[in-house]
């Protein structure tokens, strides 16, 4: 069975500088045999269809950046298990918004250049060892999202995408007992981002552990700012 890092929300080029250190040391400590990027790996502010400040990068400046950090997380992972986000797929969403064939746009593997990661389909779910993973913008949301999704499903669930929360939490039954994780980020919040910058709550930083698909604990580590 396996040990599993998770790894939160990452939204290059706006990641932590030294958050893959922080997720190198996870590894370690836990012993980790399997890596799951929980999505959201790039931002994609210029492609957003939110708001984006004038002063940012363009398009391509933006690309650039983000790779040199995307290539630091495959150096340090070279193996995962990545579920597409909300703005991993923004190339899509645009083309699909703009009237262009999707056979005309690069998957995201493509793009970002990580032939060792296994790209699983936005709204999809990863099952290993019974523990469903998945981004996060599908089914139950709001406060514990992760554990309603887990109750919803009956099955233990670890999410993403909702960056100001992180933590584990329990539900059983008379059968069985479930848990649903929220995974936090690897966000530096400074580095662009201008549509979060209106809410009050902050990303909270860290990473998820699984271990045994939850019969040996399943824990968010946080990291310390």
């Amino acid at each position: 069975m396996a040990r599993v890092l998770v790894i939160g929300d990452t939204h290059c080029p706006a990641m932590r500088d030294d958050y893959v250190d922080f997720l190198r040391a996870q590894r370690k400590a836990w012993k980790t045999n399997v890596t799951v990027h929980i999505g959201d790996l790039v931002d994609w502010n210029m492609l957003s269809f939110h708001e984006r400040d004038p002063a940012s990068d363009s398009a391509g400046l933006e690309y650039k950046k983000a790779l040199a950090q995307v290539k630091t997380l495959t150096k340090a992972f070279p193996k995962a298990v990545c579920m597409t986000g909300n703005h991993d797929c923004l190339p899509q969403r645009q083309a699909v918004a703009n009237q262009i064939p999707s056979m005309l746009i690069k998957a995201p593997g493509k793009i970002w250049e990580t032939p060792g990661w296994n790209w699983r389909p936005r709204y999809s779910t990863y099952d290993i060892d019974g523990v469903k993973y998945c981004h996060g913008d599908r089914g139950k949301g709001g406060i514990m999202a992760g554990l309603k999704n887990a109750k919803e499903n009956f099955h233990s669930w670890v999410q993403g995408h909702t960056h100001s929360q992180a933590g584990v939490w329990w539900f059983a039954n008379e059968s069985a007992c479930v848990f649903g994780m929220n995974t936090g980020t690897g966000v530096d919040q400074k580095k662009g981002m201008f549509y979060g910058q209106k809410y009050n709550a902050r990303s909270i930083v860290g990473c998820g552990v699984v271990l045994e698909g939850g019969k040996e604990g399943a824990f968010f580590e946080p990291m310390q700012l």
